[in-house]
Parts: structure tokens; C-alpha cells; sequence
């Protein structure tokens, strides 16, 4: 019984907040209203869940990466593994802060909608649409001219961080800023030997340290005051299972 009511707490909840999120994103027609990325058009097709799109209009989706993002630009390229919908590349492009994207994305629906988006915003120009990252992307990266000292290395790619992000990737990338999600609990090991390992690849010379997700600041956004405390709870929420964790490395100037 406990169990059947959890499940239906947890449906019922997920659905909630789907159902706030999608109002908020329509009634801002697609357009971010908040953050650094305000002005940004998104169609909202479907490639990421409906749960984060009502954060994303309000500048609230993942705003600590965001803000380490901000911190670590301007650079000439910016290379997503795991593009998904195109928030960040194209926010980033629309922000000025970047003059480039090469965004890698494994869904064709996924693909589609970077493509539709960028068209969107006036961007089809700046930006590299390619499929799935695989070990050896490197060599892709050199053969579109990538210069890893004026890049910086988004990855949100599920756990294949661990595979992908292989010596050889680290030592071409070296002078590169990545900011990683690390996906520790999708490899099967509970251990954090996964992200020690990757820690230990990293060249002598990177600086690294461990971003949590945060609390998100929705103060002075009068749609997200405008809702019940269970409501904007929700919208400020990523939906993870577990807290959100970014392995971060830069070099020094």
C-alpha cells in the first residue's frame, strides 16, 4: 500500500509540474524573460522534459552553471557534448558570449529542434549541429579548426563523461574550461572511483574543484512570486534523483 501511494505521489507530482511549467513557457510565447539569456526563443518541441521549461523562460534551469558559465567566457567557441534542446549553446551565442557552437546531440528530434532554434534566434549561422559524441571527438574538434585555449567544453552526457573524456581528449584539450556533469550513479558503480578516475587524467597543470547544485533565486520575477509555495517549489526544481554535481577545470591565464 505505502508503495502504491508513493507512485502515485510521485506521478502526480511529476505531473504538476509539467502541467505549471508548460503554462508559464506558453504564456512567455517561448521567450526567456529572466537571466542572461533573456531574448532567447525556444520551441519547446520536446526534445527535454516539460518539467524544466518554465525555469528555463525565467533564467532559473541549472543558474549555478550558468553563473560558472559567465564566469569562464568569453571564449571563441563553445562545444556541447549532450546539446539536447540548444538552451545553452544558443543562450550563450545570444548573450555574446561566445562567437561559435558546436553542439553534439545523439536524438535527431534533438537535433531538429537546435536546428529550429537557432533559425529562431537568427543563429544558424554560429552554430555546428553533429551527431552523437563518441571516444575520439577529438579528432572531430581539430578537423572543424577547434582551438581548445580559446574554447570551453560543456558535457552533460549521462555517464559517458567517463569514457568520452579519455587521456587523449584531456591532452588535446589542454588550455580548454570544461564544465562536466558528472553522472556518477547511471555507471553502476556507487563508489566515486568514476570522477577519481577522471580527476587523476586531467594534466598536472588544470585547476579543478566539485560545483553543488544550489537554491535557485527567483526573487523580483513577479510570474514565479505570482504562485502557491508548492507551485514555485516545483518550477525551481531540476526533477533530479540526486543532487546535481559539475566537475569544473580551467588552467591558469
Amino acid at each position: 500500500m505505502n508503495r502504491i501511494r508513493s507512485a502515485l505521489t510521485k506521478a502526480a507530482t511529476k505531473l504538476r509540474r509539467k502541467e505549471v511549467s508548460r503554462a508559464l513557457f506558453e504564456a512567455a510565447g517561448g521567450i526567456v524573460k529572466s537571466g542572461p539569456f533573456t531574448g532567447l526563443k525556444m520551441t519547446g518541441s520536446g526534445n527535454t522534459s516539460a518539467g524544466v521549461l518554465g525555469a528555463k523562460i525565467f533564467g532559473l534551469y541549472e543558474q549555478e552553471v550558468i553563473r560558472e558559465l559567465q564566469g569562464l567566457l568569453p571564449r571563441d567557441t563553445l562545444v556541447n557534448f549532450g546539446a539536447a534542446d540548444g538552451y545553452f549553446p544558443l543562450g550563450l551565442l545570444k548573450a555574446g558570449l561566445a562567437k561559435h557552437a558546436v553542439c553534439f546531440e545523439m536524438s535527431a528530434v534533438g537535433r531538429n529542434e537546435i536546428a529550429e532554434n537557432a533559425a529562431a534566434n537568427g543563429l544558424a549561422d554560429c552554430v555546428t549541429i553533429k551527431g552523437a559524441v563518441t571516444p575520439g571527438v577529438q579528432l572531430e574538434l581539430a578537423a572543424l579548426d577547434v582551438v581548445p585555449s580559446r574554447t570551453l567544453i560543456l558535457c552533460d552526457i549521462e555517464g559517458a563523461e567517463f569514457d568520452v573524456l579519455s587521456d587523449a581528449f584531456l591532452d588535446w584539450a589542454k588550455g580548454a574550461s570544461l564544465v562536466i556533469e558528472l553522472h556518477d550513479r547511471l555507471t553502476g558503480d556507487r563508489s566515486l572511483a568514476p570522477r577519481e578516475a577522471l580527476i587523476a587524467r586531467l594534466p598536472k597543470d588544470a585547476r579543478h574543484r566539485i560545483l553543488k547544485g544550489q537554491p535557485k533565486d527567483w526573487r523580483d520575477i513577479p510570474e514565479i512570486e505570482a504562485l502557491t509555495d508548492n507551485d514555485r517549489q516545483l518550477i525551481c526544481s531540476d526533477g533530479r534523483k540526486v543532487l546535481g554535481e559539475w566537475l569544473i577545470v580551467s588552467y591558469p591565464n
